[in-house]
This record gives structure tokens, sequence and C-alpha cells, in this order.
């Protein structure tokens, strides 16, 4: 954060720890906060080096990675159906939250590269 509280969004997602980045993508009610330039680039880089380090015989968390690509896909999703309905405030339209699709990326893509079964994904999701 630059001291008149602004941040640089590529920098946020790319520089910061993965505990962290993850933490601002499912934060909900902040669909201003990332644009989809620094979004893609962060899932590019993740999932890159995601892959590399799943086909390496180097003993490394991959726990972190999983989460944190999926919800940058997943926030994308979110931001994509932001643009199309626009911010709704009644509650049958609270569901159109990038945080929320950020949070549901985030377990689709865990389940599926694991092969966690359904129950383990619904208690990640609950």
């Amino acid at each position: 954060r630059y001291s008149n509280q602004t941040f640089n969004q590529a920098t946020a997602l790319l520089v910061e720890n993965g505990k962290q980045g993850i933490t601002y993508l499912f934060k909900r009610g902040t669909h201003e906060e990332f644009g989809y330039t620094s979004l893609c680039a962060a899932l590019a880089f993740y999932f890159i080096l995601s892959c590399w380090t799943a086909g390496s015989a180097v003993a490394s968390g991959l726990v972190i990675p999983m989460l944190y690509t999926g919800a940058l896909y997943g926030r994308i999703i979110g931001l994509i159906l932001v643009s199309i309905f626009g911010v709704q405030t009644n509650e049958y339209g609270a569901w159109i939250d990038p945080g929320l699709f950020a949070a549901i990326g985030a377990a689709s893509f865990f389940s599926g590269v694991s092969r966690l079964t359904i129950s383990l994904t619904v208690i990640m999701v609950s």
C-alpha cells in the first residue's frame, strides 16, 4: 500500500504471499478492486509456475497455488457476471459477487486437481 491508501493491483496479487492474495480475492463487495489485466496476468503466471512445480520431483506445497489459481479464475468469472448484470443490491441478485465466485473457483480447481470427493468440496465451500 502506498501512503495515500492506494495499491497496485498486480503487485498485490504477485508480490504478496499466497495467503494474503487469497484473502484479497475472497473479499466480498470489492468488485472494483482488481481489473481483468492484473487478474489474467496473475492467473497465467501462477498457472504456469504451478504446472512446472507439480511436474518436478521437488517436494513442495501445491495447496496454496491451487487455491490461488482457482480463486483467480473464479474472480474473473465473477467480474464478467458483474459486467453483464451489474452490481445487484437486492436479495435475489446478491449471489453475483466476485469474492463469492473466487471461493467457488478455488474449491472447484482444488477438487478437480487433487481428486477430492464432492463432500469435502462442499465442506470447503461452506
